[in-house]
């Protein structure tokens, strides 16, 4: 898959009241721009991220705009924070805007200062700018401007900051979901997760996440004789611990369709060339053996590898610390991700079953997935329906459709509170492109405005019944710098 280059339909729109032209999309997305600046600017890093100074500087902004505001403090320098735009028809559920402030930490080898925002050849540089202060910066711009227009919506509109998602979200949603739930209660919600991939041919598949898969961690442990090194031995824990994980990587777990997957396979079959088609097809509808090999077929491609399969990839390795002594253990953590409807006990079973007592390996389940696993959205609610629509309008000949994000994070909380959810993300190559959680962390100014252009369309078709703005494919002139805030005072350099 490419790289997707957004195709916007230039859309005439007659009769729009004075403020379209006076504060319209260029307005709004020098606001995202120069909030992703100064959010970046911040470190939220784990693991002492200083979430209390995002929150001051959100709602110092929305003090602007005489917007009132919810603060929920789990711990010390943690923090969610809340907005609400009020609906004028109490029946209609309300639409969540969320997104977390926190960040993984930066990796080894930034070229760019992680925690300063770098404007670099039409790309802003830093942590969180694609995971997840991008989606942050977009909803307060939209949510300020969205005030200031003084037009009430339908349903109500809530922003919300959490804290706590790249770590399990104990400072977060779940804590947010067992204490303060009544104060936020929303029926719906745009997150992170999803995106724009382009087909081959040239047409866009807006993959709007609608499930994810469930996350475990595995560690194994290699036993061997622990000896100085000058002295080899056979058993060296380190070796054994190589075969342990090219045993593991030789074990290949049966491919299964779920829903989801069956959904989007038969969305884009029609993308796909004769060869293609009929691989889907017997994926879909071939007998269980034809179905299955089709699937090892179709499982050669990463991506939709992970559509068909139960994954494992490992992730931290320990041994020795001393180069001069060869410790008699080593091990691997092993990040599993599981389809829904998946056994987490079965598939450790069938992991562990791969050894024997003479292999002196042992395998331990550090994290399980909380069952019952939610279930995923079908694509036949109304939120959908408004996704589906701003797609057409801003990519004329879209597919959109469910689907099943690989990672995982706060919408599989939301769905389990009963809230229809859905991720949104910009233009997407899951392989190639992708600098979340890696050095120089980055997303391109063209990318961040097409981002907020969608959220924008998508709001204002499901909360509004109406386009605030018309959706152009033009992108909005560059304007001088927005001014910038200085970093938190405790932020790291």
């Amino acid at each position: 898959m490419k790289k997707l280059a957004a195709i916007f339909l230039a859309v005439t729109v007659l009769s729009f009241p004075a403020w379209a032209e006076k504060d319209g999309w260029s307005a709004l997305n020098q606001e995202t721009k120069r909030h992703l600046i100064n959010l970046i600017n911040i470190d939220t890093s784990l693991p002492e991220p200083d979430e209390l100074s995002a929150a001051r500087y959100i709602y110092k902004e929305l003090n602007k705009h005489g917007i009132d505001w919810d603060i929920f403090i789990p711990s010390h320098g943690r923090a969610n924070l809340m907005a609400r735009i009020k609906g004028s028809d109490p029946e209609q559920k309300p639409l969540l805007l969320i997104s977390h402030l926190d960040t993984a930490p930066a990796a080894e080898g930034w070229s760019y200062p992680p925690f300063k925002a770098t404007e670099d050849k039409g790309n802003i540089y830093g942590l969180g700018s694609t995971d997840a202060k991008n989606y942050t910066a977009a909803y307060l711009a939209l949510f300020t401007w969205l005030k200031d227009q003084k037009i009430t919506p339908k349903r109500d509109i809530i922003f919300l900051a959490t804290s706590g998602e790249e770590s399990g979200s104990e400072t977060g949603l779940l804590w947010l979901g067992g204490a303060h739930w009544d104060k936020i209660n929303p029926g719906y919600a745009l997150n992170e997760g999803g995106g724009i991939i382009k087909n081959q041919d040239g047409t866009d598949i807006v993959f709007a996440e609608a499930s994810t898969k469930m996350y475990m961690d595995i560690k194994v442990t290699a036993y061997g004789t622990g000896v100085h090194s000058s002295m080899p031995v056979n058993d060296n824990a380190v070796y054994l611990l190589s075969q342990a994980l090219a045993k593991i990587a030789g074990y290949n777990p049966p491919a299964k369709l779920t829903p989801t997957a069956r959904t989007f396979f038969k969305a884009i079959a029609p993308l796909q060339d004769e060869d293609g088609q009929t691989t889907i097809d017997f994926l879909l509808n071939g007998t269980p053996q034809n179905s299955q090999s089709a699937a090892e077929v179709m499982a050669l491609d990463p991506f939709f590898r992970t559509q068909l399969k139960d994954t494992i990839n490992p992730t931290v390795l320990s041994a020795s610390k001393d180069t001069g002594s060869a410790s008699g253990e080593a091990s691997a953590i092993l990040n599993v991700r599981l389809l829904p409807g998946s056994d987490p006990d079965e598939f450790f079973e069938n992991l562990s079953a791969l050894f024997t007592e003479q292999d002196g390996v042992t395998l331990e389940m550090l994290e399980r997935p909380q069952t019952p696993f939610p279930t995923p959205m079908d694509g036949t609610d109304e939120l959908f329906a408004s996704i589906s629509k701003t797609a057409e309008k801003l990519f004329p000949g879209a597919i959109t459709v469910p689907g099943m994000s690989p990672a995982s994070g706060d919408n599989e909380f939301l769905r389990k509170l009963g809230v229809i959810t859905y991720g949104l993300g910009p233009d997407m190559d899951p392989l190639a492109e992708n600098t979340a959680h890696a050095p120089d962390e980055f997303i391109s100014e063209k990318d961040l405005f097409h981002q907020l252009q969608f959220i924008a369309g998508i709001v204002f078709d499901f909360a509004y019944g109406k386009d605030l703005l018309p959706l152009s494919a033009q992108t909005p002139k560059e304007t001088a710098p927005a001014p910038q805030e200085a970093p938190a005072k405790n932020a790291k350099k």
